[in-house]
């Protein structure tokens, strides 16, 4: 491996050292501690229930961590042992997470929506000796546990669901609610008399998988509170700001701004399981950030369009959209806010900025919210970098009187303060940074994993000489900008030598009407390597194009010629030489990124199965869509 092109964010290579100064926190201990001092009553999470605001202030979830961590202690808990986490997002789930780090142990956060055989899978690798599960989920979860020595239940608050009755002499059943009454003054003064060290494991996150079975990564205090002064000293957050958060806490995203984050800058987090209340939430809260995954952006701006051509105003929509383009065009300032005022009431008129990280965000996404007036920052990272590595800066200056964010549409932003970013040559992908500019991109710094849990040979692989490679394929420019064009293990290199990466080709078929979903792969036929695309067709653009009764061979011309047009402009090269048709939605994971790692080596189309796989995707997907804008509420005023 030879190192390429170096970056690190604002600090000189000889004087790159620790991200913490004397005072930072580096265990959850010593973080509790600090906001509760900082910040007393200020409330930092809250929920609404049945119209009922449940609130807690810094000051109350410090109490209720210590309480349920005594709890925990009293009934078993010792440090070292695994807890699984098994809930919707919750106060519950934060204090859960406290009170299992303050006795030493380790969460191992899962999401509560997996298949039985993912989630058995993740329970098998960790061993937990306990879980903390919700009611809600617990009878599907309830045969999974079977080797959990302790199970915790947390009720439905809204459906007030009861602890189940014990039925195994062999296991306890435990309400949640109950631990605070274990949490006598004996399991008290052993959780205040642990010693927890930074380097001690907090977490087991499990990777989403995407080229085959999860691993567990491990980690540890002082990795979160690494990327927790990493970030606040890159995105302005502070104890004025608000988020309403929708995307569950078992990934490392959201956690470390909820739990880690939060905290520490007297942020105030609200929680929205419901996706077709967060217009209200968003109403009645008002938040200055908000987070998503490309996913949940592109459902968003679909809905505002749907929305308005409901209601018969998609001429005066367009008619501001070239208002705000051509005052751009101009002038360099960015109007949007102005001309769509209605819109920025409705996402509760204060909103700053929003997040987008989980995966790759289509650029006209950012660009289609960047005409209304929102700014989408894009970042990147890694569940082994605890997660965050680098994000784009929010500059308002540089969003409504300049071009710098359209000039940088695709980018994932600079290094974090504190993180190293370098490129490195992939020999066995023909790839050279001294060569094309591009290299698989490492990192370095205090947030990078030690390891995954139980997998020694899998620790090795994923470091060189101290970094942490990545696996994503990108370049850095001169200004210090990373762009990511592709995953370095799924480069396609052609016998002419010549590169492809899958995303861009999927980014850009994507985008015809016709291809709802769509993976790029090579393939080796007659002893050549050939570009193949397996494609699931949009139903509803079919019946349009091809108005009336048709079958396969239909279906597969008008997918061919959607292909061929939307590569018009791209090198012959990397033109789809084979594609394959599938009449079920394409294997990803809970954040939408193709699981390529379960794509089939050949598929069959049915126009009847078809049918039925797209009622259940609508289904599927409508509750994302109905959660941005009712059909009856969603024009905007121009």
């Amino acid at each position: 491996m030879v190192l390429g092109k170096l970056r690190i964010a604002g600090v000189p290579d000889d004087e790159q050292d620790s991200i913490f100064s004397p005072e930072d926190p580096l265990t959850f201990p010593e973080l509790l501690e600090v906001q509760r001092r900082k910040f007393g009553q200020k409330i930092l999470v809250q929920t609404k229930v049945r119209r009922e605001w449940r609130r807690y202030s810094h000051a109350e979830t410090y109490a209720q961590a210590y309480a349920i961590a005594a709890g925990l202690n009293d009934i078993g808990l010792r440090q070292g042992d695994r807890v699984a986490i098994i809930l919707e997002n919750s106060p519950e789930w934060v204090f859960s997470y406290y009170g299992i780090v303050l006795n030493g142990a380790i969460a191992v956060p899962i999401y509560y929506d997996l298949k039985p055989p993912e989630v058995e899978a993740m329970l098998q690798h960790a061993s937990p000796t306990m879980a903390v599960v919700s009611a809600k989920v617990l009878p599907k979860m309830r045969a999974l546990l079977r080797d959990v020595r302790t199970i915790i239940v947390v009720p439905d608050p809204a459906a007030r669901a009861g602890v189940p009755e014990q039925d195994d002499a062999r296991q306890d059943i435990v309400s949640f609610d109950a631990l605070t009454q274990h949490a006598n003054a004996a399991a008290r003064a052993q959780v205040a008399a642990l010693t927890i060290s930074p380097d001690d494991v907090a977490s087991i996150v499990f990777t989403s998988g995407t080229s085959g079975g999860a691993k567990g990564v491990m980690l540890t205090h002082r990795n979160f509170m690494a990327n927790l002064q990493q970030v606040r000293r890159s995105i302005p957050f502070n104890e004025r700001d608000r988020l309403v958060m929708v995307l569950p806490l078992h990934h490392a995203f959201p956690f470390t701004v909820t739990v880690v984050v939060a905290p520490y800058v007297g942020g105030e987090v609200t929680f929205e399981n419901d996706l077709r209340r967060i217009r209200d939430r968003m109403a009645e809260v008002k938040p200055t950030l908000f987070l998503g995954v490309p996913a949940l952006f592109e459902v968003m701006y679909r809905n505002i369009i749907h929305g308005i051509e409901t209601q018969g105003r998609l001429e005066q929509f367009q008619r501001g959209l070239r208002i705000v383009e051509a005052t751009k065009q101009r002038t360099g300032v960015n109007i949007g806010r102005i001309v769509f005022r209605e819109l920025h009431k409705r996402l509760g008129g204060s909103l700053r900025f929003m997040v987008s990280g989980g995966a790759a965000l289509n650029p006209q996404v950012a660009r289609d919210f960047a005409m209304l007036g929102v700014q989408i920052l894009q970042g990147w990272g890694l569940s082994e970098a605890a997660p965050v590595l680098s994000v784009q800066r929010w500059n308002p200056r540089k969003f409504y009187l300049s071009n710098h964010y359209e000039d940088h549409v695709g980018s994932i932003g600079e290094p974090l303060d504190g993180v190293e970013i370098a490129l490195i040559d992939v020999p066995e992908k023909e790839l050279y940074v001294h060569l094309h500019g591009e290299g698989e991109l490492i990192a370095r710094g205090e947030n990078i994993t030690p390891g995954y849990w139980n997998g020694e040979d899998e620790s090795r692989a994923i470091k060189v000489g101290g970094w942490l490679r990545t696996g994503d394929v990108g370049r850095i420019d001169e200004d210090g900008h990373i762009w990511i064009t592709g995953r370095s293990k799924f480069v396609i290199v052609l016998d002419s030598g010549e590169k492809v990466h899958p995303d861009e080709l999927e980014e850009k078929l994507e985008l015809h009407p016709l291809i709802e979903d769509i993976v790029v792969m090579g393939r080796k036929s007659r002893g050549k390597t050939q570009i193949v695309a397996v494609v699931y067709p949009n139903r509803d653009a079919a019946l349009e194009t091809l108005r009336g009764v048709f079958d396969e061979t239909d279906i597969r011309r008008a997918v061919q010629e959607a292909i061929r047009e939307q590569e018009a402009d791209i090198a012959q090269y990397k033109r789809i030489s084979e594609f394959m048709l599938t009449d079920a939605p394409l294997p990803r994971t809970p954040i939408r990124k193709v699981m390529r790692g379960h794509i089939a080596d050949s598929y069959s189309f049915n126009v009847n199965r078809w049918a039925e796989s797209w009622r259940d995707f609508l289904a599927a997907s409508s509750a994302p869509a109905d959660a941005v804008e009712s059909e009856e509420e969603a024009a905007l005023s121009v």
